[in-house]
């Protein structure tokens, strides 16, 4: 049997993370943008994330709804509304110019302040090559605005508080430490296909029934959110680790 190949970029790492069959069961269906795939799943899902192959910050992404009689496209903090799927079909096949994208179901997000939020796991490799949850945090999209990352302005938040008013007091460490098990769980599976990789940005949005869905994985994640908390230890741990890991790498190619 041939052996697959997966390029390293979201379309890339989504199919990775398919082949097993834990992870898969936490990826929103997602496919290539064409206009036949986004008719079809915004039929069946109402609501679409539409986001270029290659990219990171969050940059480029539109929000595709369907509301009744109407269609709604998003972008940045514009939004425009058109009578027919065609004619919002065609305001975003003119934004994107040539840049391949995908669609993604959307996932109702778990709300702070009337704003939605996700959270974004920092797994690292140690000095002994194991694979750790160094940080974890939320991140609180801007008013009016359909992506939560740190470049596009999204605000860095303690996770506990973010879960407050969804999951006790009592209950908060237990469900983190099962979002700190999947993250783990999905840097050994990439591992075994990207085998460079020293760290991994794990996206995880929360729906209102506390399942909790793989957005996106960056396979060279921003450590700097961390560093925008008033409590600096895990940015500090972050930022041990990676100069541990740089160093000894250096040292293999010695």
């Amino acid at each position: 049997m041939a052996c697959m190949v997966y390029w390293n970029n979201k379309l890339g790492k989504y199919r990775a993370m398919l082949t097993n069959e834990e992870l898969a069961r936490h990826l929103p269906p997602t496919k290539l943008a064409t206009k036949v795939n986004i008719h079809g799943m915004l039929e069946k899902y109402h609501t679409l994330y539409l986001k270029p192959n290659h990219g990171t910050g969050g940059m480029g992404i539109f929000k595709l709804s369907q509301h009744g009689n109407y269609y709604r496209l998003q972008n940045g903090t514009r939004s425009r509304t058109f009578t027919t799927f065609d004619g919002a079909y065609a305001a975003f096949a003119k934004a994107k110019v040539k840049k391949i994208y995908l669609v993604q179901k959307g996932i109702p997000l778990l709300h702070y302040q009337k704003r939605p939020f996700d959270l974004r796991i920092m797994v690292q490799r140690s000095s002994q090559r194991k694979w750790e949850v160094t940080g974890i945090v939320g991140r609180l999209a801007r008013p009016h605005k359909v992506v939560t990352n740190y470049h596009s302005g999204g605000m860095p938040m303690q996770v506990d508080e973010l879960l407050a008013s969804f999951v006790p007091r009592a209950k908060q460490a237990s469900y983190i430490n099962l979002l700190n098990t999947l993250g783990l769980r999905i840097s050994r599976h990439m591992s075994d296909i990207f085998p460079r990789s020293l760290a991994y940005g794990v996206d995880i949005g929360i729906d209102k029934e506390l399942k909790p869905w793989i957005i996106e994985v960056n396979t060279k994640p921003d450590k700097y959110i961390f560093n925008a908390l008033a409590d600096k230890r895990m940015f500090r741990k972050i930022m041990r680790y990676a100069e541990l890991t740089k160093n000894k790498r250096m040292m293999e190619k010695q």
